[in-house]
C-alpha cells in the first residue's frame, strides 16, 4: 500500500474515533527520493501544495489510542449507570456494650447516584439517608468514605433503648432492597459471693468478693463504696482492693480489724454495670443475734403485727368472759 493511501486511512480512522482531535504539529519528511504521490513540503502546485505530511510509520500510537480509551471510559460510565444496585441481604448480629459505640454495616454495590436510608424497626423511624440524619440524637451518624461500597450506621454510647433491629434500604427500579441488622446491648452485671447480709465479729477481717460477667470488654476498674463513701484508696484504714479482669472479672476487697463502724451497706460497681449489694453487722458475741433479731424485725411486713395483736386481744376476751363466769354468784 502506497504511502498517501496509508496516511488517507489513518486520517479517516482518527475523524471516526472523535470529531474535533487535534494531532500534533506534523514533523517533516525527509526523503532521498520522494514517495510517488506524496507531495513534500515546497513541491509540486494546487491544494495542499506546500503542506506538512507526516510519515505514516512516525504517527504516535497514543494518539490512535487516545479518543476510543475516552469512549471506553464513557460507555463504562453510562453501563454502570443502568446497572441494578445489589446489596448483601444476610441478616447480622451486632453485639455492643452498654455504653461503647457500635457499628452497623450495610454493603451495597453499584449504588450509583441512589441512596442508602436507615430505618429503626421498632417505630419505623428514619434515622438518615445518604449522609443526612433525620434523627435529633447526635449518638447517632452514618459513615462513609468515597469509593467504599460499605454505609455505616454509628451510635455512640449505646443505651438499653437501643437494643433492637435497624434496617438499611435501597430504593430501584423493581423496588426496595433491604438488610437487617440486630444489635443486642450486653449489660454487665455484678454480684458478691454470699448471702444479702454478712456477719463478722469485731477484730476480724471483713472479706466481700465481687463478681462480673456479661462483660464484653471486661472492666479495668471495680469500685467498692461503704454507704455512699468509695473506700478503694482507704489504705490508711486497713482496706484493701484486689482486681483481677478477665471473662469474668472478679474484685476482692478486705478490710482488716473490724469495728462496728464499719457495718453498713457495701456496693460493688464498675463502669456501664449493674451494681451489688450487701450488708455487713460487725458485732461482738450476743450483739450479734440481737443485730440479727433487730434486722428480721425492721424487715417484717406489719401486717404480722396486725394479726398477732388480733390473736392477743381474742384469747384477753376469752380469759375474761371465763374469769366471770366463774366468780358469778349462783342464782
Amino acid at each position: 500500500m502506497s504511502g498517501s493511501v496509508l496516511a488517507a486511512v489513518l486520517a479517516a480512522l482518527l475523524a471516526c474515533a472523535g470529531h474535533g482531535h487535534q494531532p500534533q504539529r506534523a514533523r517533516r519528511v525527509h526523503r532521498e527520493a520522494p514517495t510517488p504521490g506524496v507531495v513534500l513540503s515546497g513541491e509540486g502546485t494546487g491544494p495542499g501544495a506546500g503542506e506538512e505530511v507526516r510519515d505514516p510509520s512516525e504517527l504516535d500510537l497514543s494518539e490512535v489510542a487516545e479518543v476510543p480509551a475516552w469512549r471506553e471510559l464513557w460507555y463504562g460510565s453510562l453501563e454502570a449507570l443502568h446497572r441494578e444496585p445489589t446489596i448483601n441481604n444476610t441478616q447480622e448480629d451486632v453485639l455492643a456494650q452498654l455504653g461503647a459505640v457500635a457499628f452497623l454495616h450495610c454493603p451495597v454495590r453499584n449504588l450509583g447516584e441512589r441512596g442508602v436510608s436507615w430505618v429503626r424497626r421498632r417505630d419505623w423511624h428514619i434515622i438518615s439517608s445518604g449522609v443526612l440524619m433525620y434523627t435529633n440524637d447526635e449518638r447517632f451518624q452514618v459513615l462513609h468514605s468515597e469509593g467504599s461500597d460499605d454505609w455505616i450506621l454509628q451510635i455512640k454510647y449505646v443505651q438499653k433503648r437501643d437494643n433492637g433491629t435497624y434496617e438499611c434500604q435501597v430504593s430501584t427500579a423493581v423496588g426496595t432492597l433491604s438488610r437487617l441488622v440486630h444489635l443486642h446491648i450486653a449489660v454487665p452485671e455484678a454480684f458478691i459471693l454470699g448471702a444479702d447480709e454478712h456477719h463478722v465479729d469485731a477484730g476480724s477481717t471483713i472479706n466481700l468478693v465481687c463478681i462480673i460477667e456479661k462483660s464484653p470488654v471486661p472492666p479495668q476498674y471495680v469500685f467498692w463504696y461503704h454507704n455512699a463513701r468509695m473506700i478503694n484508696y482507704d489504705a490508711a484504714r486497713g482496706v484493701t482492693v484486689v482486681t483481677e479482669p478477665g471473662p469474668k472479672t472478679q474484685s476482692a476487697l478486705a478490710i482488716r480489724a473490724a469495728a462496728p463502724h464499719h457495718s453498713g451497706n457495701y456496693t460493688c460497681a464498675a463502669a456501664n454495670t449493674e451494681p451489688a449489694h450487701i450488708y455487713v453487722y460487725v458485732s461482738e458475741g450476743s450483739d450479734k443475734m440481737a443485730a440479727t433479731l433487730s434486722r428480721n424485725t425492721s424487715s417484717a411486713p406489719p401486717y404480722r403485727y396486725r394479726d398477732l395483736l388480733f390473736v392477743v386481744l381474742l384469747v384477753y376476751t376469752n380469759l375474761i368472759q371465763h374469769i366471770a363466769a366463774e366468780n358469778r354468784p349462783p342464782v
